[in-house]
């Protein structure tokens, strides 16, 4: 996306004879709303164009995080509610310059275009400077990700004609609810670029679906591995409530654990407003053969501290287990993005069923014994990302 100045181009027209001019040009663009963006943690404030400023991001980090590098990306980027969301607003405020006006007065339409958007507004036509409210004549009605050019146009009855004021880049979300902690304060561009690019949210609208495509994604698409030698967190300290969501969105380091997991799509749901429980099972116990994240089919999670298989006969006196495990509860279903992956299909007696080898045999060999219902425990948020 290259940003450059707006164009004037007026067309001429007359009536009764009397030949009209007019002149303008947008000065400023911002997006209305309740939600605060940031980018590189710092907070993006309005308008989110403005004549003159280069807003063009050149996103070094963003091939890291397998992203394309030039893709339309803005320094100010903003965030809008879908339509239908509590709280959502369709205001745009526009400052327009109009540099000459002659043979025309009273008011004009504007009209600017993104993609399949359209922005409106009533404007007056004497010459100075106009800061209007302008619509969204339509949010959209699920998930979108816009980056490119408004294209600006105004006309006007009397005496009739139009003037192309040119494009202003902009980079804009539309998300289903106000992003929750840790994002209260403001939700990270960089977030919302990886969850609509590389985890694929656009067109996606309620909580079940975009956590399983969160889930699916943290599972299977973003290639690490579990850390099947000692099972420790590489994101982070989970006691701290803490994650380190840049160096999970560019892969790091290549191995996780359970509660780098858990963190992952806890913080990705957050970012769109999705409210998710970070759960913790404590036991937990030998697992059913599973697809353990980047490892595939095992029901020996740690078979690297002992040397033997990733699959082993139910009764191996080398198999290893879970002494506990961290996932995430949303709606009273289940979601797992290291083993599984579950995406919300079960409930959590369910997933416990399905995930814990209960068999008796097993467990004295550990002191152990395998995880109940009873056993879990809520966690609150991550609160902290760095």
């Amino acid at each position: 996306m290259e940003f450059g100045e707006p164009v004037n181009v007026p067309v001429a027209a007359s009536a009764e004879l009397k030949e009209w001019k007019l002149r303008a040009e947008i000065l400023e663009v911002g997006f209305k709303g309740p939600i605060k963006v940031s980018r590189g943690k710092a907070l993006i404030s309005a308008p989110h164009w403005k004549k003159g400023e280069d807003v063009n991001d050149v996103w070094t980090d963003a091939l890291k995080m397998g992203l394309p590098q030039e893709a339309g990306y803005s320094k100010k980027a903003a965030a809008m509610l879908i339509e239908g969301a509590a709280g959502s607003v369709k205001d745009v405020e526009v400052k327009i310059h109009v540099l000459e006006a002659e043979n025309v007065s009273g008011e004009g339409d504007l009209l600017g275009r993104l993609g399949d958007l359209e922005i409106t507004a009533k404007i007056p036509l004497g010459a100075g400077e106009h800061t209007v409210t302008a619509q969204l004549k339509k949010l959209p009605e699920k998930i979108s990700w816009y980056r490119s050019s408004i294209a600006w146009e105004v006309s006007f009855a009397e005496p009739g004609g139009c003037i192309v004021l040119g494009g202003t880049d902009v980079e804009v979300f539309f998300i289903p609810a106000v992003p929750i902690i840790p994002f209260t304060s403001h939700v990270w561009a960089e977030a919302l670029r990886f969850l609509c690019n590389r985890i694929g949210v656009v067109g996606l609208k309620t909580p079940k679906e975009v956590c399983e495509k969160i889930a699916r994604y943290c599972h299977t698409g973003h290639g690490l591995e579990y850390d099947t030698l000692q099972g420790a967190p590489h994101y982070g300290d989970p006691n701290a409530r803490e994650f380190q969501l840049n160096d999970y969105m560019k892969g790091e380091d290549p191995e996780c654990c359970c509660y780098d997991q858990a963190s992952a799509v806890q913080v990705f749901a957050a970012a769109l407003g999705v409210n998710s429980q970070w759960l913790f099972l404590n036991p937990f116990g030998f697992i059913h053969t599973t697809n353990l994240v980047g490892v595939g089919a095992c029901n020996n999670p740690f078979y690297r501290s002992n040397g033997s298989d990733k699959v082993v006969l139910p009764r191996d006196p080398k198999r290893t287990s879970f002494g506990n495990h961290a996932f995430v509860g949303m709606n009273s279903k289940i979601l797992d993005a290291c083993a599984g992956p579950q995406v919300g299909t079960e409930t959590l007696q369910e997933y416990i069923d399905s995930s814990i080898d209960p068999d008796p045999a097993l467990y004295p060999m550990i002191g152990e014994r395998p995880g109940m219902a009873s056993d879990i425990a809520v966690f609150p948020p991550v609160t902290s990302l760095v």
